[in-house]
């Protein structure tokens, strides 16, 4: 239960005041009123109302990445057969609404959850403490934050580790437009728990209301540094970094070659993209390369299943992107011709200034990846913001 609490309240307040593209006012009302029977737990009702938003205004992301988030609550609740219907149906949902806006931060939330391999290590609360966390929600939703926030505080005194509960806080001051007690409230979130990246996001709105922007975006960066895979954090960077005329170029990297051990037959497969099918397509320069990053992936999968060794996520990523360097290097010296994918351009010439490393924990995390990030931040304490001025990449 404390896991679909967890997540169910990270979510919703992932885009609380944030969302990228606001309804109209008859779908802002039937969003408003499916939000309180979310926050209930009354799940089919909520998704009839947010689907009546949807038919009231088209055009607008928030209701389906609000059926894409309760779907995925549900699913928590489910037998694993029905929970994996859901959670399809669910990414099927913030898909459609990433479509409409590729910002709406709940739709990128929900698909970094079901995408992601581990969740973010953050602090378990107490039983008592996410009841009241939940009733503080019920109000919120009900348009009374004063007495959310009550409720809220009262789990915070309650389970002193639940950062959270000081981040929901904060939200009822930000929607009262407090901005220096929302700051105060997010701030003690990050203070309580670095790792969480939703707290720093909000500091930085808070702060960005008060005209601070180089605290914004610091908040952004330390936001980064928590979960790099939290999309939200890097579309307020760019918006930040646009505006100071430092606009960020999106990485857009599409995986088009992976590996695996067959759990049948022990041997070792890799899946190429259908857009690689062709003997030409795989023998050029891009499908070489994802040919060699599947091809690494899959033994290694092998060579440590084989050994009995647990397998290492990151040391493997690497290990199959600096073979696929190898190999894109010797076509192009062999007269084979280079990478035509612009992202594999990046990733070339980043691998030539020898930051490969860098751009997969930065570009490409997951949180599987935790250890060696946690060690990359130590040695190189600027590093991401160094590599952000450098290159101006984000994911």
């Amino acid at each position: 239960m404390k896991k679909l609490l967890a997540v169910s309240m990270m979510l919703a307040l992932a885009g609380a005041a944030h969302a990228a593209v606001m309804p109209n006012p008859a779908a802002e009302a039937l969003v408003k009123e499916a939000n309180v029977l979310a926050a209930q737990n009354k799940y089919q009702e909520a998704i009839n109302k947010y689907s009546e938003a949807m038919k009231a205004d088209p055009s607008s992301s928030t209701p389906l990445s609000h059926i894409a988030h309760v779907l995925l609550m549900v699913s928590l609740k489910n037998t694993p057969e029905n929970a994996a219907k859901l959670k399809q149906q669910a990414e099927g949902a913030a898909r459609q609404a990433l479509k409409i806006a590729s910002d709406d931060p709940l739709a990128q939330e929900v698909l970094r959850t079901l995408l992601d391999d581990k969740p973010v290590p953050l602090h378990a609360p107490t039983e008592a403490a996410w009841k009241l966390a939940q009733e503080g929600e019920v109000l919120f939703q009900s348009q009374k934050p004063d007495e959310a926030r009550a409720k809220y505080e009262q789990a915070a005194q309650l389970d002193p580790l639940y950062s959270s509960a000081w981040v929901y806080a904060g939200d009822c001051y930000y929607t009262q437009k407090n901005w220096p007690e929302a700051e105060a409230h997010f701030r003690k979130a990050t203070e309580i728990e670095p790792l969480n990246s939703q707290a720093w996001r909000f500091l930085s709105d808070a702060l960005a209301q008060q005209g601070k922007r180089p605290a914004a975006e610091a908040a952004l960066l330390s936001g980064i540094a928590a979960q790099p895979s939290q999309q939200p954090n890097w579309d307020k960077l760019a918006a930040l970094r646009s505006a100071a005329g430092f606009p960020l170029t999106s990485l857009h990297l599409v995986r088009k070659g992976s590996g695996r051990v067959d759990p049948d037959t022990g041997k070792p497969v890799v899946n190429l993209d259908p857009s690689l099918n062709g003997a030409a397509e795989q023998k050029s320069p891009d499908g070489a390369l994802w040919m060699m990053v599947g091809m690494t992936q899959a033994n290694l999968l092998l060579k440590n299943r084989e050994a009995k060794v647990a397998d290492k996520p990151f040391a493997i990523e690497l290990a199959a992107w600096e073979g696929a360097m190898k190999v894109a290097d010797e076509i192009a010296g062999n007269g084979g011709g280079e990478v035509t994918d612009p992202a594999l351009k990046s990733m070339r010439m980043l691998a030539k200034a020898g930051q490969l490393e860098t751009a997969l924990l930065l570009l490409q995390y997951k949180e599987s990846w935790r250890p060696e990030f946690e060690a990359w931040k130590k040695e190189n304490p600027n590093g991401i913001r160094k590599f952000i001025d450098t290159y101006g990449l984000r994911p």
